[in-house]
C-alpha cells in the first residue's frame, strides 16, 4: 500500500464513539477501493465511509497506520458493538420464530449461529476477507484465512452498519447471511454437543462408537494448539484444532458431521 510517511512524531489515538468522529480519518485511495468493494458486497452506501474504514482495520495495521497517517485505531470498539447487536438480532428471530424451543435449545441454536466458524464462513463466502486491512506479518501468516479474525470482522462490519444507519440495515445484513445457516442448524441438530450428536448418528447409522485421538501438540504453556482426529474403527472421519483437548476433540467432531451429513443427504437425494 502506497501511503505518504507521516512526519507526527507520535502517533495519537483517535477517539471514536460518534459518526462525526469518524470523519477525522484520512482515507487513502487504496483504503477507498477496499471500502467500496464492501459497500457493493454489503449492498449499502455507508454515508460517514471512515466508520467501514475501521471496521476493516485489524490491530495488526496499527504499524501502519502510525507511520503513515500518525493516528491510531482499529476494529475492536465496532466489534465489541457488533457482536451486542448480533447476539439480539438473533435472540428476537428465534424467540419471534421458534416458538416450540424452551430457552435452554434457544441459547444452544443461538450459540452455534453466531460461532467462530459460521461467521467466518460467511466472510470467506462473501469475500470480504479480500479487503480486511491487515499488517504485512498477518498477511503473511494467512490472517485472511483465520477463523478467527474472520469471525471479528463479520462483528465488526454489524457494528459499523448500526452505527452509521440503525438496527435495521443490520439486521438485514444478519438475517440474510444467518437464516440459511439457523435453518440447518436446527435440520441437522449441529446445535447439540457435537460429540454428543457424532455418537448418535455414528451408532444409528452405523453402529458403531467414534474414538478420538489427539495427533499434535504445540504452541507455548499459555498458547497451546492440539490437532484431534476422530475415528470410526481405524478410518478417520474427522479431523479439529483447538486451544484445549476438549475443544479439539469438538471441532473434530463437527467435521465429522459435516462430512456425514453431507453423505446422508446425498443418499437421501438419491432414493
Amino acid at each position: 500500500m502506497q501511503l505518504k510517511q507521516n512526519k507526527h512524531k507520535k502517533p495519537r489515538v483517535v477517539l471514536l464513539s460518534k459518526p462525526r468522529d469518524f470523519l477525522k480519518i484520512p482515507i487513502s485511495p487504496e483504503e477507498a477501493f477496499a471500502i467500496k468493494q464492501v459497500e457493493r458486497i454489503v449492498g449499502y452506501q455507508f454515508r460517514t465511509k471512515g466508520i467501514l474504514l475501521v471496521a476493516l482495520t485489524h490491530r495488526s495495521y496499527i504499524n501502519i497506520l502510525k507511520k503513515h497517517k500518525g493516528v491510531i485505531y482499529s476494529n475492536e470498539r465496532i466489534e465489541f458493538l457488533g457482536d451486542a447487536v448480533l447476539e439480539t438480532v438473533i435472540s428476537e428471530f428465534l424467540f419471534k420464530n421458534y416458538p416450540q424451543y424452551p430457552e435452554g435449545v434457544l441459547t444452544l441454536i443461538r450459540a452455534a449461529t453466531v460461532r467462530t466458524e459460521t461467521l467466518a464462513d460467511v466472510i470467506k463466502e462473501l469475500e470480504i476477507n479480500n479487503f480486511i486491512l491487515l499488517g504485512p506479518g498477518e498477511v503473511r501468516t494467512g490472517g485472511r484465512e483465520k477463523p478467527y479474525i474472520l469471525a471479528n470482522m463479520f462483528e465488526a462490519i454489524v457494528g459499523a452498519l448500526f452505527l452509521d444507519s440503525g438496527i435495521r440495515k443490520a439486521q438485514k445484513f444478519i438475517l440474510s447471511n444467518l437464516i440459511p445457516r439457523i435453518k440447518n442448524i436446527i435440520r441437522t441438530q449441529s446445535y447439540k454437543d457435537p460429540k454428543t450428536h457424532l455418537q448418535e448418528i455414528t451408532q444409528e447409522y452405523f453402529k458403531l462408537t467414534p474414538i478420538y485421538e489427539i495427533i499434535n501438540e504445540e504452541g507455548a504453556a499459555h498458547a497451546k494448539r492440539y490437532t484431534a482426529v476422530v475415528k470410526l474403527q481405524d478410518k478417520i472421519i474427522g479431523s479439529g484444532i483447538g486451544p484445549s483437548k476438549q475443544r479439539a476433540q469438538e471441532n473434530a467432531a463437527q467435521n465429522a458431521l459435516q462430512k456425514i451429513n453431507k453423505i446422508i443427504k446425498q443418499q437421501n437425494v438419491k432414493n
